[in-house]
Parts: C-alpha cells; sequence; structure tokens
C-alpha cells in the first residue's frame, strides 16, 4: 500500500483532503451515507470539480482488521479522466482524519483444471494449503 493522500476535518467536521497521484490529482472529501441497509457503504467519495461542485466519485464501505480490531475503510474510486477504477483504503491517522492509502486487487489463485480434454495440473505436492481431498482416489471420464 502507499499513501496518496489524507482528509482532515474541517470546522464544520467535514472530512476535506486531497488524493495525488501520477495520474489523478483532487481535492475529495466524505459524505455520509443515510441508509439503514447494513450493506450500505458508510460514505461517499466525492471530488471537487473544476467547476467547484462535488461529484462522487466512490464508495467506502467499513471494515474492522482481523489482528487488531482497527475500524478503516475501503472501497474503489472512479472517473473518466482515470484509466481504470483505484482501490483505496482509509487509515485513521494521529490528526483524527484520515490517510488515503493505494491498494492493489490481488488475482484470485488459478486452480488447477477439470474440463474434459485439458490434463489437471496438481501440484507434485499435496501441501497446497487447501486440504485433504474428500473424494475417492481415482478419477471418472
Amino acid at each position: 500500500m502507499a499513501n496518496i493522500g489524507f482528509l482532515n476535518a474541517n470546522e464544520r467536521g467535514s472530512f476535506i483532503g486531497k488524493i495525488e497521484t501520477l495520474a489523478f490529482t483532487n481535492v475529495v472529501g466524505l459524505r455520509p451515507v443515510q441508509s439503514s441497509n447494513p450493506n450500505a457503504p458508510k460514505y461517499d467519495m466525492m471530488a471537487r470539480s473544476s467547476a467547484n461542485s462535488w461529484i462522487k466519485i466512490g464508495a467506502l464501505f467499513e471494515q474492522v482488521a482481523r489482528t487488531s480490531g482497527e475500524v478503516f475503510y475501503q472501497g474503489r474510486i472512479d472517473d473518466p479522466s482515470m484509466a481504470k477504477p483505484m482501490d483505496i483504503a482509509l487509515f485513521r491517522n494521529e490528526e483524527g482524519g484520515y490517510n488515503v492509502a493505494w491498494t492493489r486487487r490481488r488475482p484470485r489463485q488459478d486452480m488447477p483444471s477439470t474440463r474434459e480434454g485439458d490434463e489437471a495440473t496438481m501440484p507434485a505436492s499435496m501441501d497446497d494449503g487447501l486440504g485433504e481431498s474428500t473424494a475417492d482416489n481415482h478419477v471418472m471420464h
């Protein structure tokens, strides 16, 4: 993760800051989402346009770190000026605001192919962390 920005509370308690990368630089803010749906995002990520209006560029969902219990926010921002969406996470900083970190999506681990005509490519050692098979030890064709 790389730190790409910050958000601090202003005099009205709104979180405003800046995200800056080689391809995207903008003033951003958090708008609380009002919803009774527990799966709804906690905040909309807003960006200030050149016309000084706020435009929604993403949403942030509340997460809890398994190891520390720390609450943080994770989401994705997107804009037509960007080549592709950017995954971000917000972590509390010492000033009571948030540091904005860029995160890269990790590709899913490739699983062995089992389609007809394909040879399954199983690791030489079955100690791949997936556990023992519950299937019979023979393959049906």
